[in-house]
């Protein structure tokens, strides 16, 4: 079995272990169908499939392991949020992702992505100059720009928002601060031979703690909305913020306007890329308080119905 299909067999070993607690007759006969089972091996053979589990915790830090008393296998922490880091849940989406490729082989007209934005080539250099502590000469194109500029960069840590890297970091730019750059503007980059120390105490989780995405021109205040049942449900399936709590029908009474609907607290900043997802709600959402943020979207909805009158008088 060359390298590459050795590849793939681990990731459809992480996917189909990851979806569920499965006994190795499970695993056996899910193997037995799948279409990257070139040889048409009717169970896993269970001496590559211990190999494969040594493989797989050494390569990517993904452990499988084994109830005996119930006798079925699973990710080790993956239903713990405090041991499960968000890296390890992001490699095993990747590689459920990964794993329906596979098993969709010759069906691309079936399958609809959406384009993923420039950049990403400069990934690989980055976690080497975060890991090294190396600072590194990049060359940026903002869009408040119309040219290209050079500058020196300490990379603190990287983030992806919405299918967007970004990356963290002092510029000589602007020196003392953080800032945070997209790589889909980056158009060079060279790793220095000097190195850096990241500000004592920096911790990325915390200096996005409470915020939506990745920008940050606000400061982080209670946030609370009213939403039609219909909204709320996707909330509660995906929610905006790790901050959200849903209020009950008594928290809820004093400040609410319609009576089905279903009220959400956050301590958030209220930044252009939350609000951006908060008009995606449309007229399903209301923004109850801060006060100054329900008049400035009430302002914009009384602006948007303008530009609508204008195009039906033409």
């Amino acid at each position: 079995m060359s390298p590459a299909q050795v590849f793939k067999v681990y990731i459809w070993l992480v996917d189909t272990i990851a979806s569920g607690h499965l006994s190795k007759d499970d695993i056996d006969r899910r193997w037995a169908h799948s279409s990257i089972n070139e040889y048409g091996e009717p169970f896993f053979p269970i001496r590559k499939f211990h190999r494969y589990k040594e493989d797989i915790l050494l390569l990517f830090g993904i452990s499988i392991k084994c109830n005996r008393k119930k006798n079925y296998y699973y990710i080790e922490g993956e239903d713990n949020a405090q041991n499960w880091g968000d890296m390890r849940r992001y490699i095993v989406s990747t590689f459920t992702f990964k794993a329906t490729i596979d098993e969709a082989e010759g069906m691309e007209d079936c399958l609809l992505f959406e384009p993923v934005p420039a950049g990403t080539q400069y990934l690989s250099t980055l976690v080497r100059a975060i890991r090294s502590r190396k600072q590194l000469l990049i060359t940026y194109h903002s869009f408040d720009r119309d040219t290209d500029t050079d500058m020196f960069f300490s990379p603190y840590c990287l983030r992806v928002f919405k299918q967007r890297w970004y990356v963290v970091g002092e510029s000589s730019a602007h020196p003392g601060e953080t800032r945070i750059y997209a790589l889909d503007r980056v158009v060079g980059v060279h790793m220095l031979d000097s190195d850096y120390r990241i500000p004592q105490g920096f911790s990325p989780r915390s200096f996005f703690a409470d915020y939506y995405g990745v920008f940050r021109n606000a400061e982080p205040c209670l946030l609370r909305i009213e939403v039609t049942p219909r909204a709320a449900m996707f909330l509660r399936t995906l929610p905006l913020h790790h901050s959200q709590r849903e209020l009950t029908a008594e928290q809820a009474e004093p400040w609410r306007i319609v009576k089905d609907d279903v009220l959400f607290e956050y301590f958030i900043a209220p930044t252009f890329d939350f609000i951006q997802q908060l008009r995606t709600f449309g007229s399903e959402l209301r923004v109850l308080a801060p006060i100054s943020l329900a008049n400035t979207m009430q302002a914009e909805a009384i602006e948007v119905v303008r530009r609508y009158n204008m195009t039906a008088e033409h």
